[in-house]
């Protein structure tokens, strides 16, 4: 019972402290700086929306960035089209909303038509590919291969009476910090639930689960589509941040979410946040110093983690030999 109370009293010291931390950064920043950490907080909702289908669920999604894609499309596209008062917001529920609907149009005809494991994962990945031939036909809505802009520029506030435009850095920094914390919360909320731990008994036995008497299907559909309109909340607060094109819903965008949730560690949620955080820095960092070999740089250390820490990081840091390392090891002596 004191090491339950010592380790929630830790985690809940250092929650704060992480928060405090984020909340003042801008005041010793530069609004590069600024910017570039927005930009990762809201890949760590991305991150963590594929993991509570693929660490929680069991459900590997090889074409996650379809609904990334969709929610920042869906917002630009109603930025730019229709004009109405407070139209940022319906941007942000389409955003959404949009990727939800594909989520529940998409799972119903795959889980239902039992298609799962590797299968699952090869249908995605076609469906990536023609998700990008759709932005690219519909040039006139898209803007295909040059990208979606000139819309109208997001703002928050009370329509009409007073607004603040979502292109400050400040503004779009602690919008992506709040439903970073937001969505934690909630994805912590969800797996410790009842429904969380079917999800846990779906993924180390989806046969046994169904002998239990849970709908298989329904249950998979209900937490994918949680994932992905999580995924399109992530696309909806990148646009103050980035550039809506095609790289946005491709297989590189896919293949980039599920790198950050394997180097954080998979079914862990912070660790596929961090992994996130980490991936980018580092991507950041290294294309700046090794404008040639940064990639490969970046790849040669995802295959050290998946072939020596397959729990990712927080799956070597709550290593058994670690910890018994960290305790039985002789004080220095003077």
């Amino acid at each position: 019972m004191t090491t339950t109370l010592l380790k929630s009293t830790f985690t809940l010291i250092a929650a704060v402290l992480v928060i405090l931390f984020l909340a003042l950064f801008p005041a010793f920043a530069s609004d590069y700086q600024v910017g570039l950490l927005a930009k990762f907080l809201v890949f760590g909702i991305f991150a963590l929306s594929l993991d509570i289908i693929w660490g929680y669920s069991g459900i590997v999604n090889f074409g996650h960035a379809i609904f990334f894609g969709a929610g920042a499309y869906a917002m630009g596209i109603t930025l730019k089209f229709i004009a109405v008062p407070g139209v940022t917001y319906l941007a942000i529920l389409l955003g959404i909303g949009f990727p939800a609907l594909l989520a529940l149009g998409m799972g119903y005809l795959l889980f239902y038509g039992r298609v799962s494991g590797v299968f699952f994962g090869v249908v995605t990945l076609a469906l990536t590919g023609a998700a990008h031939s759709i932005i690219i036909v519909n040039s006139d809505f898209t803007g295909g291969m040059n990208g979606l802009y000139g819309f109208t520029t997001p703002s928050l506030g009370i329509p009409g009476v007073w607004e603040i435009s979502w292109y400050d850095p400040l503004v779009a920094y602690y919008t992506a910090m709040v439903c970073s914390i937001a969505c934690l919360a909630f994805a912590y909320w969800l797996v410790r639930s009842d429904f969380g731990r079917v999800l846990g008994a779906i993924r180390e036995n989806e046969d046994r689960a169904a002998f239990l008497g849970y709908n298989i299907p329904k249950i998979k559909l209900i937490v994918f589509c949680i994932s992905c309109a999580m995924a399109g909340l992530s696309g909806v607060l990148y646009v103050p941040i980035g550039f809506i094109s095609t790289d946005l819903i491709g297989v590189m965008m896919s293949a980039s979410v599920l790198v950050w949730v394997a180097v954080g560690g998979r079914g862990t949620l912070i660790g596929a946040f961090v992994g996130a955080l980490l991936v980018n820095y580092l991507q950041t960092l290294l294309s700046d110093s090794f404008v040639v070999f940064w990639q490969l740089i970046v790849g040669v250390f995802f295959i050290l983690v998946v072939l020596f820490w397959p729990g990712g990081m927080v799956g070597l840091i709550k290593s058994p030999r670690l910890v018994k390392f960290l305790r039985t090891r002789p004080l220095a002596r003077n």
